[in-house]
């Protein structure tokens, strides 16, 4: 029982005895005041019962004047910590699976118990009497090989584009016939732990590599290049071409402790407020597409967060804190769209076609066979692909998709060592005839 819950028991108590100890009672009042007491209903707190015998309520008036206001607090249980339903046998075993799994779950160590007895030997452990006495215990030790970090702090760097915290959300789901689980959505954002702005946001299709980096890409655009990015372990954030494109661009990567969100609260902060102040008010016409979802999201970005006074950073709103520190922001290079090109590694065909994410493009005369590498936009199909030799830094060569009616009106090309081939004649034999005549291996007829 916690130190409130006693008060309120010692509280109720005096308010019974309180006529007897204000003011001094005659030896017949007291006792005509006992049998009131008796007499009445009382709401008593922890129990249905809705008398108090005399006995009791002189009881409670000797604690007082023994002990005071303390005397009427009940006594801590002897027994804290343990559990009167739960036997001692199987305390134990929970204390120790605790102590061997101390990540496990409430539900799962019942589980354990109950498979470790015997069929006719279980007991019935119901969950929050185990949640409680687990509770009561000391807390567990750490697992082997678990960092944990000791001193968390609240921070903020000192100026825009310092750091910015990149994470993901959930969205809403289009309205689309015949799609499924495709209409999910998910809300892609980068915060600056500054300025709290939002460079970029949108609700994309996926959680893939494709859609966090057109995200960044989008971000660099409109709101410079930052110093840091803050990720945690998901795999759009583990990929070898970020930590390429952060080298490049000298953004230091870094990464939060795996199941250890500290330093990700100003985001999540964001992802918060959106459900409560942005999703309520989307209306199934928006949800029809993507784009005009995508629309209505910025609007609201740049028409209100941008310029709501924000407590955590003065008063200020987004915009003006951001602004504040315009002459700390780096811009972002002009090649940048190059430079967020993801890049594979290709073999081009017979036929002069390589194959990407599902798509055909024609490379030109005399790259058949080559082992290439492929440089192209990851989330925009419509941007322009091209192409080098592997391992071989050179030119690009651009590529163009493949137009398989376009190259069927184009003329061969003639090969060097007959220049000038006869054209083959037309004998006017129909393919029946000729394997009437015995060709292409049937028997004649």
């Amino acid at each position: 029982m916690n130190e409130t819950r006693r008060e309120e028991i010692a509280l109720f108590r005096y308010g019974v005895i309180r006529d007897l100890v204000s003011r001094p009672v005659a030896p017949g009042k007291k006792e005509h005041l006992l049998a009131q007491i008796a007499a009445r209903d009382w709401s008593i707190p922890g129990t249905r019962r809705r008398r108090i015998g005399r006995t009791t309520a002189r009881d409670w008036l000797t604690l007082y004047e023994l002990h005071g206001f303390e005397g009427l607090k009940p006594a801590p249980r002897r027994d804290a910590g343990s559990s009167r339903t739960i036997p001692e046998a199987i305390q134990d075993l929970l204390l120790e699976l605790r102590a061997a799994r101390p990540r496990a779950s409430v539900d799962s160590l019942i589980r354990a118990v109950q498979l470790s007895q015997g069929p006719c030997e279980r007991v019935r452990l119901p969950r929050r009497t185990v949640y409680r006495f687990l509770a009561a215990q000391a807390p567990p030790p750490a697992a082997a090989g678990d960092a944990r970090t000791p001193d968390a702090r609240a921070f903020t760097y000192e100026h825009a584009g310092d750091l910015w915290c990149a994470d993901v959300m959930h969205g809403p789901r289009l309205l689309l016939e015949g799609r499924g689980d495709r209409n999910k959505t998910y809300l892609h954002a980068l915060i600056d732990d500054a300025s709290r702005i939002v460079p970029f946001a949108a609700f994309y299709r996926s959680e893939s590599v494709a859609c966090f980096t057109d995200c960044l890409k989008q971000a660099m655009l409109r709101r410079g290049v930052p110093r840091r990015l803050y990720c945690d372990n998901g795999a759009p954030y583990r990929t070898q071409h970020l930590q390429v494109v952060c080298a490049t661009l000298n953004v230091v990567l870094i990464h939060s402790r795996p199941h250890q969100p500290r330093g990700r609260g100003k985001i999540e902060r964001f992802f918060r407020h959106v459900r409560s102040a942005f999703l309520p008010h989307v209306t199934e016409e928006m949800l029809r597409d993507s784009a005009a979802l995508n629309r209505v999201l910025w609007a609201w970005i740049e028409g209100e967060y941008h310029q709501t006074p924000h407590r955590g950073i003065d008063g200020k709103t987004p915009v003006e804190r951001f602004l504040h520190d315009q002459e700390h922001i780096r811009p972002a290079p002009e090649d940048l769209e190059q430079l967020m090109r993801m890049s594979c590694i290709r073999r081009v065909g017979r036929d002069r076609t390589v194959r990407l994410d599902g798509r055909l493009y024609e490379a030109p005369d005399g790259w058949a066979g080559e082992k290439v590498e492929l440089r192209y936009d990851p989330y925009d199909p419509a941007a322009p692909v091209a192409m080098r030799r592997a391992g071989e830094p050179g030119e690009e060569i651009r590529l163009r998709r493949l137009d398989r009616a376009a190259n069927a009106r184009l003329p061969r090309a003639v090969p060097d060592n007959d220049p000038d081939p006869e054209p083959v004649a037309d004998t006017g034999i129909s393919y029946l005839e000729l394997v009437a005549q015995g060709f292409y291996g049937h028997k004649e007829v």
